[in-house]
């Protein structure tokens, strides 16, 4: 990857706030499923899938994804998304019936995908060196941020946020195309099938390293902001996101002075540990939950940093973007499912759970990086 001679801050802030958008996706069905409860009261126990419909098209295509922006650029592929997005989204906000419903937000699922590959690699593409951890540890906040968002537009307009984030969404790439750089992304087009994409991908270390890092962040992270207010106080809820946060943007920062792969296993046993002691100092959970979300959101943002960092051209950037965005999808799908499983045990099960998925996670890491160390 040639490094461009300055950051292009506005084009930064610009597919930040994309990402905020495509975070959107999800939270906007998220956050009033209980009114399209009202709405379909037919769908019963499919409602759910409203919110997950959007995750298959990562599950089963996110490698393919970061093969398309290879083969048509991250330009292209990013306004494709967005007039795509626009479009379902201005549909889900008519509300039609529920199984069209459905079939909408899985289209939209991938738009969604698209956009967290596509703008990744833009970023990485648009800074300097000197910033691109940042960028990027930066860019791994996006959902959670993106979530608050939308659930302050939520509280102010209900169902009618689906037409304030295709609104915004239109906005944004309206502002955003002008500016985007042609050619970024795109590499050598291989005649291959969705198989063979998959094993180009995950045979190569250094394009799978970030992406089975961020895999086990994400088995545990939608279920410890979900599960752990229920052992501190609900008001926590909002807030224990946003601890999170933090940990992944300075983790992005702090890959110019630590790697990546030592970030992760430092992050993975920090929280394995403080997990532990929030078992067993109920006095002390509050001020162990804290630096405990701290260490487990710093493995994100060593892991989108890792993506260009491992991957230097834009066309392999983005094919580890998709393979993040795979592997996390399929992590966020079997998260709630494991840890549900795990609290049958009560909070003993879920730190049994934790330390386990850390400690595999630190193994993994070790492993795919003696892989990277050696080509």
């Amino acid at each position: 990857m040639t490094s461009p001679d300055r950051t292009n801050w506005p084009l930064v802030v610009l597919l930040y706030a994309l990402g905020l958008l495509a975070a959107g996706h999800f939270a906007k069905v998220a956050l009033t499923l209980a009114a399209l409860g009202v709405r379909y009261p037919e769908a019963g126990a499919m409602l759910p899938f409203a919110v997950s419909m959007t995750s298959a098209a990562g599950i089963l295509f996110g490698a393919t994804a970061g093969i398309v922006v290879a083969r048509f650029g991250a330009r292209r592929v990013l306004l494709v998304a967005v007039v795509t997005g626009v479009a379902l989204g201005a549909a889900e906000a008519l509300l039609p019936g529920f199984r069209l419903f459905l079939a909408l937000r899985l289209a939209e699922g991938f738009a969604h995908l698209a956009i967290v590959v596509a703008a990744p690699t833009l970023m990485a593409a648009s800074c300097t060196d000197a910033h691109r951890g940042a960028v990027m540890g930066l860019w791994g906040t996006f959902f959670g941020v993106g979530f608050a968002v939308m659930s302050l537009a939520e509280k102010l307009f209900g169902t009618g946020v689906y037409w304030v984030h295709a609104g915004l969404l239109a906005v944004v790439g309206a502002v955003l195309a002008p500016l985007l750089p042609r050619g970024v992304g795109r590499g050598a087009v291989v005649a291959e099938g969705w198989l063979a994409r998959h094993v180009a991908i995950y045979t190569s270390a250094r394009r799978f390293a970030p992406a089975l890092m961020f895999f086990w962040h994400a088995l545990m992270f939608m279920s410890l902001i979900t599960f752990l207010p229920g052992f501190l106080g609900e008001w926590t809820a909002p807030l224990l996101p946003l601890v999170a946060l933090l940990g992944t943007f300075w983790a992005g920062a702090a890959t110019r002075r630590v790697s990546p792969e030592r970030l992760a296993l430092g992050a993975f046993a920090a929280g394995a540990v403080l997990m532990l002691a929030f078992w067993a100092l109920p006095g002390a959970r509050l001020a162990i939950a804290v630096p405990m979300l701290l260490a487990f959101g710093a493995v994100p943002g060593a892991a989108f940093a890792a993506a260009p960092l491992l991957n230097p051209d834009p066309a392999d950037t983005a094919r580890a973007n998709g393979a993040i965005a795979q592997f996390g999808n399929i992590g966020t799908a079997l998260s709630i499912p494991l840890f549900s499983l795990a609290l049958g045990a009560g909070l003993g099960g879920m730190a049994a759970l934790v330390v386990g998925l850390s400690l595999a996670g630190m193994m993994a890491v070790g492993l795919i990086f003696r892989r990277v160390a050696a080509s």
